[in-house]
């Protein structure tokens, strides 16, 4: 895979495909490795751009790099002028899904459109600081007991209950793709980019006119509310249910989640200004 060289990071990043661009944002703990079904499962004429984001995969910081929203739009911004990227189109899924709201409420001028999955733009105030002070508490578990055990907590919350049934074969993947990880990197992670940090953006939404699909497993009822919430929120906004799944919709049922993709990507169209020449 290509190093693209930033102030402080060397990011890690695969192109996959031709056409108008997308670039896949994924969840914490994962990789852009994460994505590759998905992509698999989807039609030609796309051309899909997939970084590890800061904390995660083969991206690496300097000492005493940030991992930040800002800086994470930092980095897609470098890459995306990099690959002569104008305008793009942008899937996020949780953490990813949160970055891609970030991008979109602070560059809206980048966007082809908008995908979320399992996302919500931040939280109140109160329940804000309980989150910050439970993501530092998961950070210093990480450090004090190390990757394989985190692993192991994190694997087995509820909220990915569904990925099992995928597989044994499917589960061990995705282990395999989490402990690709580091200590260092997922408590950085979870100290800058973590909900109880995030800025909340609800009040900025309102700038984001590009064509925007909010993606929500049937199962993970809250994400339901946030989904109809952010679809409120934006001018061109629309809802996804997507049945018998739950967070991971893109992985619990990847069919289903690829042909509203599609639908999505199709229905958005591709502007001749989406891309430039290198």
């Amino acid at each position: 895979m290509p190093i693209l060289e930033g102030a402080d990071v060397r990011l890690n990043y695969f192109v996959a495909g031709e056409g108008a661009p997308v670039t896949l944002l994924h969840g914490f703990t994962q990789s852009g490795r994460s994505w590759q079904e998905l992509i698999n499962a989807m039609p030609g004429g796309w051309r899909w751009v997939v970084p590890d984001l800061r904390g995660h995969g083969e991206t690496r910081l300097q000492p005493g790099a940030m991992c930040t929203m800002d800086t994470c739009l930092a980095d897609l911004e470098i890459l995306w002028d990099h690959l002569g990227i104008e305008r793009t189109h942008l899937v996020g899924y949780s953490m990813g899904g949160r970055l891609a709201l970030h991008v979109a409420a602070r560059k809206p001028e980048r966007l082809l459109s908008l995908v979320t999955i399992g996302a919500h733009a931040g939280l109140e105030e109160g329940p804000r600081e309980g989150r910050r002070l439970g993501d530092e508490a998961l950070a210093q578990r990480i450090e004090s007991d190390g990757l394989e055990a985190f692993v192991k907590y994190w694997s087995g919350l509820p909220m990915f209950a569904g990925l099992e049934r995928r597989g044994p074969s499917f589960v061990a993947q995705l282990r395999a793709e989490r402990m690709s990880n580091t200590v260092a990197g997922l408590a950085c992670s979870l100290r800058g980019m973590g909900a109880g940090v995030m800025e909340p953006l609800w009040g900025e939404l309102a700038s984001v006119t590009a064509p925007s699909t909010f993606v929500a497993g049937q199962l993970d009822h809250g994400y339901v509310a946030s989904a109809r919430r952010l679809a409120a929120s934006v001018p061109h906004g629309r809802i996804e249910v997507v049945l018998r799944a739950g967070h991971a919709v893109h992985q619990e049922r990847p069919e289903a989640f690829a042909h509203a993709l599609a639908a999505h990507l199709a229905a958005a169209g591709t502007p001749d200004s989406s891309t430039t020449s290198d």
